[in-house]
């Protein structure tokens, strides 16, 4: 088990400056309404695991609920805001007339998390119109200038991935102007395998989620699983959601010590992309965290490993999106 005095690796994060664990928080589920309702102390205290581990990244959004309220309140408890890199984004800037409400949206991140400043501001949902891109971007740039953001980020598309999510990364990645994405990446999601490294050659920061797939790679569903309403799994349809947890219980037949379930060799493969700065992982409660945490401790996957999981998996993105 890892202690306070772990020393997590990191990564640079593109050319921002900034050094990044390989391995991040994702804050969307202790936020309470997505993955149904998480208490205030098990949040905190997945939170505080997570740092006591020797992580640095947070990632949140205005869209998860509680989640940067619940941040705020641990950066208060600690005042160790310095220590770590937050991130957060918003959902405004996806058409011309809600481009206005981006700085509202920062300002109230700000109050939620306690802070002056955030690392990375993301769109939540980039624009696809070059005007409504520069205006929206436009804006970023200005609540950097006032210091208020430090980095600008686009959170590109979710929760599907295709041939448009690969020509949107492209255009910003020409675009030259934003600094962060926020990516899905993961063994049954590989299509941007390839747009991810020229982003990283680029100077851009890689932020993978979905590496566990919400949890459909977690080991715990069988196909014909049925999630409850309010669980954002909910949206898969049937067909997909089984194609989803019968691929996952062939992924399962090829994992090999040292890893010890899927989990464990999900989160090695995205992170065996050399795009990637970090890997965000959600958790509810502490002992979530320790498990997400103790992967640092494993070797990278062989590269034999990793050439199976391509070669079997790589071809089925669209089969794994919601439609």
């Amino acid at each position: 088990m890892l202690s306070a005095t772990s020393k997590m690796r990191k990564r640079p994060l593109g050319q921002t400056g900034l050094e990044v664990c390989e391995l991040g928080f994702g804050a969307w589920t202790i936020g309470g309404v997505s993955y149904g309702d998480v208490e205030v102390q098990d949040a905190l205290s997945a939170i505080d695991a997570y740092v006591q581990a020797g992580g640095n990244f947070i990632d949140t959004a205005r869209l998860y609920d509680e989640s940067e309220a619940i941040i705020g309140k641990y950066l208060r408890e600690h005042g160790n805001r310095d220590d770590l890199i937050i991130c957060s984004k918003t959902i405004s800037g996806l058409k011309k007339e809600t481009v206005p409400t981006i700085r509202p949206d920062v300002e109230e991140s700000l109050t939620q998390l306690g802070t002056g400043y955030i690392d990375v501001y993301y769109l939540h949902q980039p624009p696809e119109d070059d005007e409504v891109i520069d205006a929206a971007v436009n804006e970023l740039e200005k609540l950097k200038e006032e210091g208020l953001i430090r980095h600008i980020g686009a959170s590109i598309k979710g929760p599907n991935v295709n041939d448009g999510t690969l020509a949107l990364c492209k255009r910003f990645i020409e675009l030259g102007r934003v600094e962060v994405f926020q990516v899905v990446y993961s063994i049954l999601r590989q299509k941007l395998h390839d747009v991810i490294l020229e982003a990283h050659e680029a100077g851009i920061g890689i932020v993978a989620r979905s590496a566990l797939e919400s949890g459909f790679l977690s080991g715990k569903y069988a196909p014909g699983h049925v999630f409850p309403e309010g669980d954002h799994r909910a949206r898969w349809p049937e067909e997909n959601l089984n194609f989803i947890l019968e691929k996952a219980q062939e992924i399962s037949k090829i994992v090999r010590p040292p890893y010890e379930d899927t989990p464990q060799m999900a989160t090695k493969f995205s992170l065996a992309n050399p795009g990637v700065s970090t890997l965000i992982l959600g958790a509810r409660n502490r002992d979530q965290v320790l498990r997400n945490m103790s992967t640092d401790n494993l070797p990278a996957l062989p590269e034999a490993t990793i050439a199976v999981l391509k070669e079997t998996f790589g071809d089925i993105t669209e089969n794994c999106n919601t439609r």
